[in-house]
């Protein structure tokens, strides 16, 4: 009787936080339309967001031009992200490729065609 009323309140409790939780989503998302088209087949559109005021644009240029994000022409598309963490040894990253490769993580390519023969224990069928 006591796991019928655990299993009871836990699926009452999980319900209660799964209905939270959607709602917390349904209050972020667009709402949006569905209409039928002439095929009859669902159409769904959604309003266009918020225009921004052109000090808006311009603090969001200078905020790109100031984190590195911003470039101009071809010459550095995409633009490089900025990496704020310590840099991986030249040791570090090699350590890391051998462990994928010993791991066989790695994809192979025509270098390692055929690919080795892999060792197995007991006897083979062909004789």
């Amino acid at each position: 009787m006591k796991t019928l009323t655990a299993t009871l309140l836990l699926c009452a409790g999980l319900t209660a936080a799964a209905t939270v939780q959607a709602q917390q989503v349904q209050s972020t998302m667009p709402t949006a339309t569905y209409k039928r088209d002439a095929f009859r087949d669902w159409r769904v559109s959604y309003p266009a967001p918020a225009a921004k005021t052109s000090a808006q644009v311009s603090a969001e240029l200078a905020q790109a031009k100031q984190n590195g994000q911003y470039t101009f022409g071809q010459e550095d598309y995409p633009p490089a992200v900025a990496t704020t963490g310590a840099m991986e040894s030249r040791a570090q990253v090699e350590q890391e490729l051998q462990t994928a490769e010993m791991q066989g993580q790695m994809a192979s390519d025509e270098e390692s065609y055929p690919p080795t023969a892999m060792a197995h224990s007991g006897s083979s069928a062909l004789q």
